[in-house]
């Protein structure tokens, strides 16, 4: 028999399977580059097919090295969900001509992204060590790397700020981006609030990944990450495929009526 969490598990994989499927389609048949953000959403789904189906082992054979992985890649699996929110704002800079500040912003989120991800592997490593001191090492090197979490999200929020004082100037497509990016940072906030509630308070029923209450995991967990793949999903059906640089706007001063009467002149010119 199934307890609750390992059909949450068959869930999870019978959900991620279409998304892997279309993220692919995305990917590589509608989109040229970049594509990180369709490749982001690739990993992403394989992780979560593949830590579905550790939850559901685990179920049936409850062995510590199966919890351990379980673990991991509950846990860690949130970073690429979070990394294709900047994967889409690359889409963003891909079309538009943006400033250094910005290209600044984006170098550090990438580094704060992958050392918070070396940190919280090695740690959840260490956590299923038969050494006492390994595991209290991992959960601190697990602790830090989900600290390193919050200042990647705020690099990606001040990025989104930047973007919407912008916005008037973005391309339609940029602008749809935009949107998307924003409306899952509610839901991906609450993903991460339940992430660190079950890393800092692992012992309680409430939080805990694979052995806590059903609900809170469901709701604040998988739902959320569901709206999240949704909305990139739909994005990426929405905007057009990009002609090979193209389609590059450029964020340049918009046309004042001075500018648009010199224009005119110079056509009237050339005509």
């Amino acid at each position: 028999m199934f307890d609750a969490h390992s059909k949450l598990g068959i869930a999870q994989v019978i959900f991620y399977i279409p998304v892997t499927i279309l993220a692919i389609y995305l990917a590589f048949y509608r989109h040229n580059r970049p594509r990180i953000a369709w490749l982001i959403l690739i990993f992403f789904s394989i992780i979560r097919i593949t830590g579905g189906i550790l939850v559901i082992l685990w179920g049936q054979i409850p062995k510590t090295g199966l919890m351990v992985a379980a673990s991991i890649f509950l846990n860690t699996g949130v970073f690429p969900l979070i990394a294709a929110t900047l994967g889409l704002i690359r889409l963003i800079m891909a079309r538009e001509d943006m400033n250094s500040r910005i290209n600044r912003h984006l170098v550090l989120s990438r580094m704060l992204f992958f050392i918070a991800l070396g940190l919280t592997i090695a740690g959840g490593v260490l956590e299923g060590s038969d050494t006492l001191s390994d595991v209290e090492i991992g959960v601190k090197l697990v602790k830090a790397g989900y600290s390193l979490v919050v200042l990647f999200v705020a690099c990606l929020l001040a990025i989104e700020v930047s973007l919407w004082t912008r916005y008037s100037w973005l391309s339609n497509p940029s602008q749809t981006i935009l949107k998307t990016s924003t409306l899952a940072t509610p839901f991906i906030t609450v993903r991460i609030c339940y992430l660190f509630l079950s890393v800092f308070y692992p012992l309680d029923p409430r939080w805990a990944n694979l052995t806590g209450r059903i609900v809170p995991f469901l709701f604040m967990g998988l739902v959320m990450e569901y709206c999240v793949v949704g909305l990139f999903l739909a994005t990426g059906f929405i905007i057009p495929r990009m002609r090979n640089g193209n389609d590059k706007r450029g964020l340049l001063v918009p046309d004042t009526p001075d500018r648009q009467g010199r224009n005119s002149s110079c056509e009237a010119e050339l005509r």
